[in-house]
């Protein structure tokens, strides 16, 4: 006896096809798979995201309407050291390290203070921690002294916790942060890359997108970083040219600005920065005095340091202020919101309000009516998010309330 052939509708077949095929679309589209590189504007969204959890926090007590949807808070560290914090999510088989900015904490500020450049490779050692590291290969390449530090507090429990998403199944780690934060996770980036494989299993797969970040290292430790991490397009930094944090901690960068563009500053046809330009030049022309104060006012902060936490080993510092910026720069606008006008009777001048327009949310065309963003704005992470949200998703941005930007 034959065995019944079930006979299927042209009906049937095509809307097994048509379901057949949004699974497929739906799996490809999922956090399944390995992370790429090169820059994902999904992904940079999602992590600036992310990192406005610690400011929701402070303001609401409850993140969960900047979560992205699909994402689970798994582990908030303890504050520990310079008042670092890092939370730990899911989403799908990809895991996040989201790493806290600056607080309004002393120590926090004097992790940002303490610039002395520390050779890549060494130990720390404070109260019962011994951090031995290493960022870097080449000799010559040195690294932020406060960040460092506040990397020695933290690293055993990154490593802890990187094993317990490979417990879960999942390799794929994005790294992030913003200001402060954006630093940590670039010295992350560098320090897991050295470490054994006893302590880290080399399946891990590591993309970093640090916003608003400091500097972190100088010219040598920037090279290594980026033929490391940039190059093979696994790292990228986010930043506004208007916010003035990417462009600390002061430093002379081997004075290359000034070599390059003297010969321009004397041209009217080349159009610099003479602002920069005259920064530089008195930065390389003072910079034994600016190198000296540097390890005096390090000195005065590691003194601090000690008596909070008890005595602090460093390696000896390098000479020199020459930080550099990593590679895979990427420029966001600076936030168009929130806006203060320059004088507010204005709107009580009838005249006036006739002659200039105003939008359906009731912003005058003409800008020139309001002041200038403060730089604390230009800093602030939500206003990245919108920035990035202006710049690769407009529809999205075009449907936020103006009245909620600039947290």
């Amino acid at each position: 006896m034959e065995s019944p052939v079930l006979k299927l509708s042209p009906k049937t077949v095509t809307m097994k096809f048509y379901i057949s095929l949004l699974l497929v679309l739906f799996f490809n589209q999922t956090p399944f798979a390995q992370l790429q590189k090169g820059f994902n504007a999904q992904e940079a969204k999602e992590m600036i995201m992310v990192c406005n959890s610690f400011t929701y926090l402070d303001l609401y007590r409850d993140d969960e309407e900047i979560i992205p949807i699909g994402y689970s808070k798994i582990y908030t560290s303890k504050k520990t050291g310079m008042d670092n914090v890092f939370q730990v999510y899911t989403h799908g088989k990809v895991g996040v390290i989201n790493f806290r900015g600056s607080t309004a904490n002393k120590f926090s500020w004097l992790a940002n203070m303490y610039s002395e450049l520390l050779p890549a490779e060494g130990e720390i050692k404070v109260k019962d921690i011994s951090f031995k590291y290493k960022m870097g290969k080449d000799t010559a390449s040195s690294i932020h002294s406060g960040y460092t530090l506040a990397l020695a507090f933290l690293h055993q429990d990154i490593l802890d916790q990187i094993k317990k998403l490979n417990d879960r199944g999942i390799y794929d780690i994005l790294i992030t942060g913003h200001s402060q934060g954006g630093a940590l996770a670039v010295l992350t980036r560098a320090y897991l890359k050295y470490v054994s494989a006893e302590e880290l299993n080399p399946k891990n797969n590591f993309k970093v997108y640090a916003f608003a970040m400091p500097m972190v290292g100088n010219k040598a430790f920037i090279r290594e970083y980026n033929r490391n991490f940039s190059t093979p397009e696994m790292s990228f930094g986010l930043i506004n040219p208007e916010d003035l944090v990417p462009s600390m901690p002061l430093s002379y960068n081997d004075s290359t600005f000034i070599r390059k563009n003297v010969a321009a500053l004397m041209s009217d046809k080349v159009d610099i920065d003479k602002s920069v330009f005259v920064k530089e030049g008195m930065i390389l022309l003072f910079q034994s005095q600016f190198k000296d104060l540097v390890t005096k006012f390090s000195s005065s902060i590691k003194n601090q340091l000690t008596a909070e936490y008890g005595d602090i080993k460093t390696p000896t510092a390098k000479d020199g202020i020459n930080f550099a910026q990593i590679g895979n720069i990427i420029k966001l606008p600076e936030p168009e919101y929130p806006l203060e006008l320059k004088d507010s009777t204005i709107l009580d001048d009838k005249e006036f309000l006739k002659q200039h327009p105003r939008d359906k949310n009731g912003v005058f065309e003409d800008k020139s009516v309001y002041k200038k963003t403060s730089m604390n704005l230009q800093h602030k992470p939500y206003n990245y998010y919108t920035a990035i949200l202006r710049t690769y998703f407009p529809k999205e941005y075009d449907r936020i309330d103006p009245k909620s930007f600039g947290l």
